[in-house]
């Protein structure tokens, strides 16, 4: 009986139910209806739909080069990763230039943050 008692509190501090049981404790957390009215309230910004409601695509198309790179070209450059988000989403708020030519790139200082990473994470999805 004994080793029935220990097994089973081995089992109960196993790896594997360890996982399961963070994995619960998590879905718990992220599931409680404040958190779910909110992420109602605060949805992702839609990247796409913030480009094509800008003045970007007098520059910029999605596969060819017009006034600035094609957003293809800039994905295919820049990896997505965290680095790259916060300074391509500097670079559309403050505006820049050399990286793609002489041409300079008009900063746009009335875009808010959240809406400039949304427009980079957009850009950086379209890699080929």
């Amino acid at each position: 009986m004994l080793a029935v008692v220990e097994k089973a509190q081995k089992h109960k501090h196993s790896p594997s139910a360890m996982q399961q049981q963070r994995k619960q404790r998590r879905h718990r957390l992220l599931n409680k209806p404040h958190l779910q009215q909110q992420r109602l309230l605060h949805p992702k910004k839609d990247g796409q739909a913030l480009i094509n409601g800008s003045d970007c695509r007098t520059c910029h198309k999605d596969d060819s080069k017009l006034i600035g790179p094609a957003y293809q070209d800039v994905a295919k450059k820049y990896e997505n990763n965290a680095a790259n988000v916060k300074m391509l989403t500097e670079k559309i708020i403050q505006g820049g230039q050399g990286n793609w030519g002489e041409i300079p790139m008009a900063g746009h200082p009335n875009l808010s943050q959240e809406d400039a990473t949304a427009m980079v994470e957009y850009i950086l999805s379209m890699k080929k």
